[in-house]
């Protein structure tokens, strides 16, 4: 950020997403600001696998950040057409903070810890190394995914509009100082990829700090987006649980019971998705290894049947 001197998080972001679908659900069509992503690289254990997505997976790459083109600010001037006004600069953080807020106040608060730890929600730390920066030759792969040793979550590269972004996280414990050498170092060795620095990034916080985490109401709020816990514990995925929430979130301040049953439906299979996250942690690095091997060795002969399935675990997916 050029005026505060802060470091701006700009990435592209791929996810499941049927526009089409989402659309009808929540009212909104965010297609202008997506573009269909078809496939992928993924590097298993130092093995590259090339992923082209059958055509009835839908998927979708956005740009997330404060930039014209991102999927933010796509929102942001949609909630100005229609009439909401915005304050910035003035933080809700402590529990203070939120007493003073309204019964019925929606919060969408992100990944920030100063939120969950004043609302009494569980968490989970996440670390990170990132870079990012302009790359308007780039036509390499839009996404790289890297899973290995070095982190039991995964490492990936991202690019869209002429910017690419690059990061390394994990969740629960600290990254190591050889993942962090590794993965600046892989990335040039196996794409040419290349940036001229590298930050620390406190990434956050994720909300699966227990079973319950996901939860429309909480004291007297109404709760969308992460902080109603609606993210994919294994890969992350919270753009598509984000928009789903925040249609529910609205339909909560009149009509509160419905919402709660359609939030449940949502979120039908978190648990399932959570404890499938513990074990991928407690069998770390040899699980993820023989999981993700078999998987992508297999993909040929299971991508056109299964793949669309293979999201059901995203919060929303199903219902939508």
């Amino acid at each position: 950020d050029m005026a505060t001197g802060e470091l701006t998080y700009v990435m592209a972001d791929g996810t499941p997403m049927d526009t089409g679908k989402l659309a009808a659900y929540t009212g909104i069509d965010i297609s202008p600001a997506c573009e269909p992503l078809q496939g992928n690289r993924v590097y298993s254990f130092g093995r590259r696998y090339d992923v082209v997505y059958p055509k009835n997976v839908p998927a979708s790459l956005v740009e997330r950040g404060a930039r014209k083109n991102s999927l933010d600010m796509f929102l942001y001037d949609i909630a100005v057409e229609e009439g909401v006004e915005f304050e910035f600069n003035y933080p809700v953080k402590t529990p203070k903070d939120f007493d003073e807020l309204p019964p019925k106040t929606i919060l969408a608060t992100g990944l920030f810890e100063d939120s969950f730890r004043a609302l009494g929600i569980p968490y989970i730390p996440v670390e990170g190394l990132f870079a990012y920066g302009l790359v308007p030759d780039y036509n390499g792969p839009n996404v790289i995914l890297y899973m290995d040793k070095y982190t039991w979550d995964y490492s990936f590269f991202s690019s869209i509009n002429g910017i690419a972004g690059a990061l390394l996280f994990q969740r629960k414990r600290p990254i190591s100082a050889e993942a962090k050498a590794w993965f600046p170092e892989q990335l040039a060795k196996d794409e040419g990829i290349e940036f001229p620095e590298w930050h620390e990034l406190d990434v956050g916080v994720l909300p699966m700090g227990s079973l319950g985490n996901p939860r429309l109401f909480h004291d007297k709020f109404i709760l969308a987006g992460t902080l109603a816990g609606v993210q994919d514990p294994v890969l992350l995925f919270g753009v598509h649980g984000a928009m789903v929430s925040g249609k529910i979130a609205a339909l909560a301040l009149s009509q509160p019971e419905r919402a709660y049953r359609e939030f449940r439906k949502v979120n039908l299979l978190w648990k399932l998705s959570y404890i499938n996250r513990l074990i991928i942690e407690w069998t770390h690095p040899y699980g993820l290894r023989f999981g993700s091997r078999l998987s992508l060795n297999l993909y040929p002969y299971y991508a056109d049947y299964l793949l669309r399935y293979a999201f059901l675990l995203v919060p929303g997916w199903l219902r939508v």
